[in-house]
This record gives C-alpha cells, sequence and structure tokens, in this order.
C-alpha cells in the first residue's frame, strides 16, 4: 500500500508536485504556529540569511531522490518520499518560525507570517522596516547575520543553492545515459524531468524494428503527452481487427515500463498505415481504459 503511495506521489504532474510542495510547507508552518512559543524578533538581514538556509535545505533535498535511482537501491520507494515530505514539512516549519519572527520586528505582533508564503508579497515581510530601533529580544547575536554582511551571506547560502540544482541536474543526465525504455526507473525521470521531456527522450531512442507479423513498426513520435506508435501495414488492409486492437491495449497496459508513462498521464496511440501513406486506423490506450483493461481481466 505506501508503494503504491509513493509511486502516485513520484508520478505525479509537476503542477500538481508543487503544489504537494506547497501544502507540506504550509503545514509545516502551521505546525510552528501551534507549538513554537517564542517572542524572538529578526531583523531584515539574519532573516534574509535563515530564509537563504531554508531554501538550501529544500534544494538540497532533491538529492534524496538520487538514493532511487537505477541501479535500484535496495530501499523502497516509499522511504525516499516519506524522507522528502518530512525535510518539506521541517522547512515549513522552520519558515513558519523565521517568519513570525520577522513579523514581530516588522509589525509587533506575529499575524503578518502569513505574508512568507504568499508570492511577491514575501518581499513585504522581508523588505519592512523594523518597527523599533532597537528589538526587545533580538534573534541575531552574530555578526555574519546583521547588517551588509548578513546580505552578503544570504546571497552567498543562495548561490551555493543553484550550484547544487546544477549539479543534482547533471547526476540525473549521468544517471539516465541508458536507452529510455530499459531504464530501472522511468517513474524517477517523469518525476525529475516532466512526462514531455520523457516521452521525447523515449521517442528518439526507441530503434524501428517489427513488432508483429501483420504490421512493421516504423517509428516512434512524441507530441506533448502524446507517444504515438507509427506502423505500416498491407496495401490489402481496410480496417482493424477488434481483435488486434484489444490485443495492443492489453499489451500496453501491461508492460511495465508504458504502464508508468500511461499513468503518469501520458496517451499511447497506436496509427497503422498503408505504404501509401494512407491511414487504415489508430487506437488509443488511456490510464482509463487500462483500468477498465485490467479490472475485466481480473475478473
Amino acid at each position: 500500500m505506501l508503494e503504491d503511495i509513493a509511486n502516485r506521489y513520484v508520478y505525479q504532474s509537476e503542477d500538481s508536485y508543487r503544489l504537494a510542495v506547497y501544502v507540506l510547507a504550509v503545514t509545516g508552518a502551521v505546525f510552528a504556529a501551534v507549538f513554537h512559543k517564542s517572542t524572538l524578533e529578526l531583523r531584515r538581514a539574519p532573516y534574509f540569511v535563515y530564509l537563504s538556509l531554508l531554501f538550501f535545505a529544500a534544494i538540497a533535498s532533491q538529492l534524496v531522490w538520487l538514493g532511487a535511482l537505477p541501479p535500484a537501491a535496495e530501499t523502497p520507494l516509499w522511504g525516499f518520499m516519506l524522507a522528502e515530505i518530512l525535510i518539506r514539512l521541517a522547512v515549513g516549519y522552520g519558515l513558519g518560525v523565521i517568519a513570525m519572527a520577522r513579523s514581530r520586528d516588522a509589525f509587533g505582533h506575529a499575524r503578518m507570517a502569513f505574508l512568507a508564503f504568499i508570492p511577491l508579497a514575501n518581499f513585504w515581510l522581508l523588505l519592512k522596516p523594523s518597527k523599533t530601533e532597537s528589538s526587545a529580544r533580538p534573534a541575531s547575536p552574530w555578526a555574519f547575520l546583521r547588517g551588509g554582511l548578513g546580505v552578503l551571506t544570504g546571497f552567498a547560502i543562495l548561490i551555493a543553492g543553484v550550484l547544487v540544482t546544477t549539479v543534482v541536474q547533471v547526476m540525473l543526465e549521468v544517471a539516465y545515459d541508458a536507452p529510455a525504455m530499459q531504464r530501472a526507473d522511468i517513474g524517477t525521470m517523469i518525476r525529475t524531468q516532466g512526462l514531455e521531456v520523457a516521452l521525447q527522450q523515449i521517442a528518439s531512442e526507441t530503434p524501428s524494428t517489427p513488432t508483429e507479423e501483420a504490421a512493421t513498426f516504423l517509428r516512434l513520435e512524441s507530441d506533448g503527452s502524446r507517444l504515438r506508435y507509427i506502423y505500416e501495414v498491407s496495401a490489402s488492409e481496410t480496417s482493424l481487427p477488434e481483435s488486434g486492437v484489444i490485443t495492443v491495449s492489453v499489451h500496453n497496459c501491461s508492460h511495465q515500463r508504458l504502464r508508468l508513462v500511461i499513468d503518469a498521464g501520458a496517451t499511447i496511440e497506436h496509427v497503422y498505415l498503408r505504404p501509401d501513406g494512407s491511414e487504415v486506423g489508430s487506437t488509443e490506450v488511456t490510464q482509463l481504459l487500462c483500468a477498465i483493461l485490467i479490472d475485466s481481466v481480473r475478473d
């Protein structure tokens, strides 16, 4: 069950993943608001440094998924999912703590901490001058957290975060230098590179070889979230036999790696052409169709 949940987490779309990350961060911040009792105040420079540190932690959390890259790790996929979720919650908790401290310094209370989670509005919380010249309970005792030195420290940490992102991307590219349909974990490729990019790479690396007696596989094309198999049949063919369509659909739905991209939202299309280029027919395989076919086979 946990592995199924982890698979759905990995195969979700990029927009859905970003929403999940945001929800986890907000959840962590809510825990901070409930359980972290403090009256500390945070001025702009130290807040920027701590903010940069949290950004670095969020970026570095991507390294967790490198453990799931091929060759397959012994740790189950849900272990990596749990580790990332805990990191995202911790980052949200930390952001909630420093946002409340910054709000106390800027506004005299912690109620404006929510600005940290609103794009553009978070700059207001970052740049708002302190309400008083001296903080009652400052949370920045170290010199490198204050003033111009603090700003430089914050930018240095941000640059380090960008470098980590670059390193992760390079490591992913190196890990995925084998033919796409032979990779041990195509789900991770979808998760890290996106569905459309993954399909483009699969299409570019799949050789043209005969696949069945009645049809010759010509090429594989990608179009957005659609993966299109092009076949050539004899000129005498007038229609696609229903049994053949069902066979192809069941094969796609039961094929481990193809099912991964289908569950990620891809549509697999099979187009059959005569030698003159005219179309005999086509069939589409989707997640809904696979659910119906697999359920009917099980029944």
